[in-house]
């Protein structure tokens, strides 16, 4: 039977409206999702799109660290919970924990009241949970919040539920399309950034550059007598070396810098707001370092590097104009040495080979 003063046709209307503004809500959440997004781009879009379609005052969703299986950091947050985004919660703790451990959503009507709440919020009264769930395994957590008490309902947790479905599979693909541009953009001897990675970084940077005028330097550097190496140690020890190098390049920069394998055993480094001179004493340090050839115990196999430093905008006012005045001067260098008769990479000692 009706209530009194509202008819069954008026309920019936009030449910349609229901049915019909969900399966908008729906359809427009589908449309993001066939969209190829970068992760944070998506989860950003979700977040307004439910803030706009349901009226909730907030919503917030906790992944899983890859880092660190043990806590969930809050990816994306928007209106009461706003400032949660980045903060972590233990994966066993409170409520993200009761809903992990259950694989099942999880309605509060008054966080004030509920003695499984550890922290309570002045702004927020009421909050509904949904586990996101692949494979059987909880991967994180939607939530959304009410300044109200009472403030949701089981259509509105039935909402949130399927919501928290789709877009478990929206964000596995974001991450394997993540994966993928990462692999495509990987060198995969040295795990540095390859050449196509190294052009694109070194455009947003001249972007970024001419916004803030500032200079941004790029350095071309390659190993001495690589080749001779190969020859003489064999092939395994000279993709040693090039790890070796890479990981010496990696440790030497800061973290705002970019190093690359631009090819065999030429490298490159981005460095943003840095000045020819400054750049210059970085490599300079890096030419001093003793850097031994691996597995080689005899103590001719060392190496050195020839480098060439390009500086924008004065060397050009493009990515690849940039980079081949780095290119040049690196020859420039090369070529120096070779008329100079100087011999950077020494073979083993003729006792020591006699010994090997």
């Amino acid at each position: 039977m009706p209530s009194r003063g509202t008819s069954a046709p008026t309920q019936a209307r009030r449910t349609n409206h229901r049915s019909d503004r969900a399966l908008l809500f729906l359809a427009r959440l589908a449309s993001e999702f066939t969209t190829a997004h970068a992760l944070s781009d998506l989860l950003a879009r979700v977040m307004l799109i439910l803030n706009e379609e349901t009226g909730f005052d907030s919503c917030s969703l906790a992944l899983l660290d890859e880092r660190n299986p043990e806590v969930l950091t809050i990816q994306a947050a928007s209106g009461l919970r706003a400032n949660s985004r980045g903060h972590e919660v233990a994966r066993t703790a409170g409520l993200h924990g009761i809903v992990m451990a259950s694989r099942l959503p999880l309605l509060i009507p008054d966080l004030r009241a509920d003695p499984r709440v550890h922290r309570r919020e002045a702004a927020v009264r009421s909050a509904m949970f949904a586990p996101l769930v692949v494979g059987g395994r909880a991967v994180g957590v939607l939530s959304a919040h009410r300044a109200a008490p009472h403030a949701f309902t089981e259509s509105d947790l039935s909402l949130l539920t399927v919501v928290a479905r789709y877009l478990t599979g929206a964000i596995e693909v974001a991450r394997l399309h993540s994966q993928v541009n990462a692999l495509a953009a990987t060198d995969a001897l040295t795990g540095l950034a390859n050449r196509r990675r190294f052009l694109d970084q070194l455009a947003s940077e001249i972007a970024r550059s001419r916004r803030g005028k500032h200079d941004l330097s790029v350095v071309v550097l390659d190993l001495d007598g690589f080749e001779i190496i190969n020859d003489v140690h064999g092939h395994a020890t000279g993709d040693a070396l090039l790890i070796h190098i890479a990981q010496t390049l990696t440790r030497s920069i800061r973290g705002s810098d970019l190093v690359a394998r631009l090819g065999s055993d030429e490298f490159g480094l981005l460095l943003p707001e840095t000045s020819p001179a400054r750049a210059g004493s970085l490599i300079s340090r890096l030419r001093d370092l003793a850097i031994s050839i691996p597995r080689q115990r005899h103590a001719g196999a060392a190496v050195s590097l020839s480098y060439g430093i390009a500086t924008w905008p004065k060397d050009g006012p493009t990515p690849e104009r940039t980079l081949q005045v780095a290119h040049g001067r690196l020859h420039a260098m090369k070529d120096r040495s070779v008329r100079r008769g100087s011999k950077r990479v020494a073979r083993p000692h003729a006792a020591a080979a006699t010994r090997s």
